[in-house]
């Protein structure tokens, strides 16, 4: 049995809600200016803060984005597990992957460029690996599943995982960089018929 955490004291309850909006205003200054543009200086100006404060929490810009990275790939993560429990099958639950993947680069587009260094955001692979790491875990799990569901056999399931993670980032990035005739809806179409399509290229071939 799960052991119940003790409720968070005032202190921590403050301290939680002066890092979460240290997060929030570097989102919202990376809307507005770009990722370039956000600096330790003006997210303590925006939340009214000092800078030796804004330290106490953070110790740099780097320590910011490594906790939005890790926050993007836990809620896409949920995002990713909610869609497959809502799939009726494994195929269709690697269909809604697919969409539930690009619905969260449109509504998180700054969470979305931290995670993957776009738009001028700094990246650093190693702060957020584990988090990365359950990410393919996920689509690993999904692709198993579809396979067990088709009887095919499994050779090169991690060259798979990349292939679809790889199909749906690059979608995903066109997508925001407006180089996708089409725009966001066409983009997301075009996922999931991406998924669809290496499905029955590898049902086709017996095996993943």
């Amino acid at each position: 049995m799960l052991e119940e955490r003790a409720p968070l004291t005032r202190r921590e309850r403050a301290r939680q809600q002066v890092r979460q909006s240290i997060l929030d205003a570097a989102l919202e200054i990376a809307a507005r200016e770009g990722w370039h543009a956000v600096t330790t200086r003006k997210i303590a100006e925006k939340i009214e803060y000092s800078l030796p404060t804004l330290y106490e929490h953070f110790k740099s810009k780097a320590a910011v984005l490594e906790e939005l990275n890790r926050a993007g790939h836990r809620q896409l993560l949920a995002a990713l597990r909610a869609a497959r429990q809502r799939a009726d099958t494994p195929a269709a639950g690697a269909r809604e992957i697919a969409l539930a993947y690009c619905a969260f680069a449109w509504q998180h587009r700054e969470l979305y460029e931290v995670m993957h260094g776009l738009s001028g955001a700094p990246l650093e692979r190693a702060a957020y690996l584990a988090e990365a790491e359950a990410l393919l875990d996920e689509a690993r799990a999904a692709l198993e599943a579809w396979a067990r569901s088709e009887g095919l056999q499994l050779r090169r399931l991690d060259d798979a995982v990349q292939i679809l993670w790889a199909s749906l980032h690059g979608i995903a990035a066109l997508a925001l960089a407006r180089q996708l005739p089409g725009g966001k809806k066409r983009a997301a179409a075009l996922a999931a018929r991406g998924v669809e399509d290496l499905l029955s290229a590898w049902r086709n071939a017996g095996w993943v």
